[in-house]
């Protein structure tokens, strides 16, 4: 049976694989990775509370209840992802690993089992090696997020800078002979309709934040109201969107919609 400081270190682990999810909705590892954190946790805080006195079982409802609750909330407005024993008559029945698919006998992962398996401390807060591009090497950086067993987002100990896990430089785009002209899809040009109108949001939103005087220090015991400006250490300026009971709904130039825990 798990114990409360268990339960707290996991809910934590879960709040980053849904902001992740949230971050890349088209992400279907990403996603099917949040909505089994939320629901273990959930199974598991209800084990782990079973058990506990009527006073101390209210105790524990009031805060970390609180937490798991929003995170169930927060999961429901990610895509919903297919068993992957009923998505397709080819799958091999049988359970999955996150960031694993199975079809006919065949397994395969999109990462690298190999590195996986010699990465150490591999867990959100240990350390592992990753390309920095700012700092053009490999250097110590600290896991912030992580799909199944393999890091997903790092942040470099050197220069503080936050990206996607690699284990070698990102290709750049080789300077190549003009491409015959072709005609985009709708699809293709709507998508990329959208990007470019997100992009503008946050541009926008950027240079709102930046002529406003009136900024809270981001405290987790405080109370916010919706239209607040706030400034987080990790994320900077940010603008609440939506007060939950034991989080925030902040929207950042840098980062996104993020969920931020309250107390």
């Amino acid at each position: 049976m798990p114990t409360i400081d268990e339960l707290t270190a996991e809910a934590r682990d879960v709040a980053l694989l849904v902001h992740s999810a949230q971050e890349n909705p088209e992400d279907r590892e990403r996603v099917l990775a949040a909505h089994e954190g939320v629901e273990r946790l959930s199974r598991r805080f209800h084990e782990g509370t079973s058990g506990l006195a009527e006073m101390e079982k209210m105790k524990v409802e009031r805060t970390l209840g609180r937490r798991v609750t929003d995170l169930q909330r927060l999961a429901t407005l990610l895509p919903r992802v297919g068993s992957l024993k009923s998505s397709t008559p080819d799958r091999q029945v049988g359970p999955s690993t996150a960031g694993e698919r199975r079809i006919t006998g065949v397994s395969w992962s999109s990462y690298d089992r190999q590195t996986t398996a010699r990465l150490p401390g591999v867990r959100v807060g240990g350390e592992v090696e990753s390309w920095c591009g700012p700092c053009d090497g490999l250097t110590t950086h600290k896991i912030i997020a992580m799909v199944g067993t393999q890091p997903k987002q790092v942040v470099c100990d050197a220069c503080g800078g936050r990206h996607g896990y690699r284990t070698s430089p990102a290709r750049k785009s080789a300077v190549a002979a003009p491409t015959p002209a072709f005609t985009a899809s709708p699809a293709t040009t709507e998508a990329a309709r959208k990007a470019e109108q997100k992009a503008e949001e946050l541009r926008a939103l950027s240079r709102e934040l930046a002529q406003v005087t009136d900024v809270k220090q981001f405290d987790p015991k405080a109370r916010y109201r919706a239209g607040d400006v706030i400034s987080h250490a990790e994320y900077g300026r940010g603008k609440v969107e939506t007060v939950l009971r034991s989080s925030l709904l902040v929207r950042f130039p840098n980062g996104g919609l993020k969920s931020v825990m309250l107390i």
